[in-house]
């Protein structure tokens, strides 16, 4: 059995250097979240895979399983709940101070390779924190809200969590600092919405958190055009173009979900 775990670790990790190759300009020192934890690509796929068979698996599973399940997590999603405002308010506020300590501007940020990059350890914990809203999909299947679990859902915590893991080896330092700071800050909003939603039904600011998500999105794209039309960042040219196509497809399916969900049912009523 150890065998065929050296030997999966073995072309994982291989992969991930290809990519890791393709995307790292050439003559820079090597990221030093390395040896970190979940950092190899053999972990990060593995993690994905898993998360994937979950959704498969578990939602035929929770099919066949009565209604109540829920009911009897409800101790795990509050503090689930509670936990996820914390951390992402602290890797918002964390991400912000580094960034003023360090004199970035709101783009073209200079960019610190190595082992004195100002935003590899805050940059890491973000990357560690797409596993644990993982979760979020846990509770969708044993909730049983299949409505929930839409293509959208499972594309945008599947990617976004290997898109971390290229950016752990290659993006951990300049801009992504403001990612870190619009992304902590939406999900501390959404969390709280989350924790609210334990307990009470009709939450009347809901649809302005997708509006909040896709203002977020449209910065991230604005910033990554402007980075990639001047050339002025030390962040991977490679890097920000695909980022920035990333983000315009997690765009286009938040506006499509925004449409279906709060336009196209309200001229229904």
């Amino acid at each position: 059995m150890s065998g065929i775990v050296d030997q999966y670790y073995d072309w994982a990790n291989g992969l991930g250097d290809a990519i890791v190759g393709w995307a790292q300009p050439n003559d820079v020192p090597p990221s030093p979240t390395l040896d970190w934890p979940f950092v190899s690509f053999g972990s990060a796929l593995a993690i994905t895979v898993a998360y994937l068979s979950f959704v498969f698996v578990g939602s035929a599973i929770m099919q066949a399983q009565p209604k109540g399940f829920a009911e009897a997590l409800y101790p795990v999603r509050f503090a689930y709940n509670v936990v996820q405002v914390m951390l992402c308010s602290y890797m918002a506020i964390e991400a912000a101070i580094v960034a003023y300590r360090n004199g970035y501007p709101i783009v073209c940020a200079k960019f610190v390779y190595g082992v004195d990059a100002p935003l590899a350890k805050v940059l890491w914990l973000f990357y560690c924190s797409k596993i644990l809203d993982f979760m979020d999909t846990f509770f969708i299947i044993t909730g049983k809200k299949w409505a929930q679990l839409s293509f959208l859902h499972v594309y945008h915590h599947s990617t976004i969590f290997m898109f971390y893991w290229l950016n752990a080896h290659v993006n951990y330092d300049g801009d992504i600092y403001l990612t870190i700071i619009l992304n902590g800050f939406i999900h501390t909003v959404m969390y709280t919405y989350y924790f609210v939603s334990l307990h009470t039904r009709d939450i009347w600011w809901k649809s302005f958190l997708t509006s909040m998500q896709m203002v977020q999105f449209c910065c991230m794209i604005s910033q990554a055009l402007y980075m990639t039309v001047t050339g002025c960042s030390g962040t991977p040219k490679k890097i920000t173009i695909v980022y920035c196509f990333y983000i315009m497809s997690l765009l286009g399916l938040f506006a499509h979900f925004f449409n279906q969900t709060y336009v196209t049912k309200k001229k229904k009523l």
